[in-house]
């Protein structure tokens, strides 16, 4: 699950959890709110639910019998986070849509747009140029997007906020960089993730970057960046794997130019 999305939906649980511990009557005034006990008694259905299939139920529910309930776009952000846990593209769509037609400069949902499509397009795909063209739009848009967004939560901190719009507008531009990968418009991924990895220096972003830089012939700069990888704390046993082997790939691509 992309790691922007794990960010807002914290503070959006934050949001939920706050609420659902009061009365409707003594929630906050400077928030979202529960209109009844009964919609109370649903949006504890949500966070009740242990996986992402029983949390897009209960998001559903609550979406269909209180359609003016003040966390319909919380509920929706939600469920993207949900779908993307379970795997299924079709239904990040299908909520995404929904939350950009409830606030078309949601980045949360164009940036789960641009993520679903470029993670399932493939090179020969016949429709490949459409599907990125629909890449390119979404993750631009959300780029723009959060400059401009708003906390989802009134209770997180603002310098956890501009970390979290980070983390998303590193992945808005490392989604432009696959994008740009499946053109084989190798300088033009590099340099995307290059500015995803000044937003979010996070090692799946440069192991991204190191294997554009082996496709673009610089095995000198690959290497260079699984170093920076593999000199950093607390690696998981997947990242050092993967930053090992790309660091290999390097070193044969170089010594084949060599010969």
């Amino acid at each position: 699950m992309k790691r922007y999305l794990s960010g807002v939906a914290l503070g959006l649980m934050m949001s939920l959890a706050v609420f659902a511990q009061e009365q409707p009557a003594q929630a906050p005034a400077n928030g979202p709110k529960p209109k009844s006990q009964k919609e109370l008694q649903a949006l504890q259905k949500v966070q009740a639910a242990t996986t992402p299939t029983d949390r897009m139920a209960a998001i559903d529910g609550v979406l269909e019998n209180f359609t003016d309930t003040d966390y319909k776009h919380i509920l929706l952000d939600m469920a993207i986070q949900s779908a993307q846990q379970a795997r299924d593209p079709a239904k990040v769509e299908f909520y995404a849509e929904r939350a950009l037609k409830d606030d078309p400069k949601d980045a949360t949902a164009q940036l789960a747009i641009a993520s679903a499509t470029v993670e399932n397009t493939k090179e020969f795909d016949l429709d490949r140029d459409k599907k990125l063209a629909k890449v390119e739009k979404n993750a631009n848009a959300a780029i723009e997007s959060l400059k401009t967004e708003a906390s989802p939560n009134p209770q997180l901190p603002a310098d956890q906020w501009e970390q979290m719009k980070k983390a998303m507008t590193a992945e808005a531009y490392a989604d432009l960089g696959q994008a740009a990968l499946l053109q084989k418009k190798y300088d033009l991924a590099i340099q995307h993730y290059k500015t995803a990895a000044e937003q979010d220096p996070e090692p799946a972003i440069l192991i991204r970057l190191a294997s554009a830089y082996n496709q673009a012939k610089q095995p000198d700069n690959a290497s260079a960046t699984c170093d920076r990888i593999l000199a950093a704390p607390n690696l998981t046993p997947q990242i050092k794997q993967l930053a090992t082997q790309v660091k290999a790939d390097a070193q044969k691509l170089k010594a084949a130019g060599a010969k």
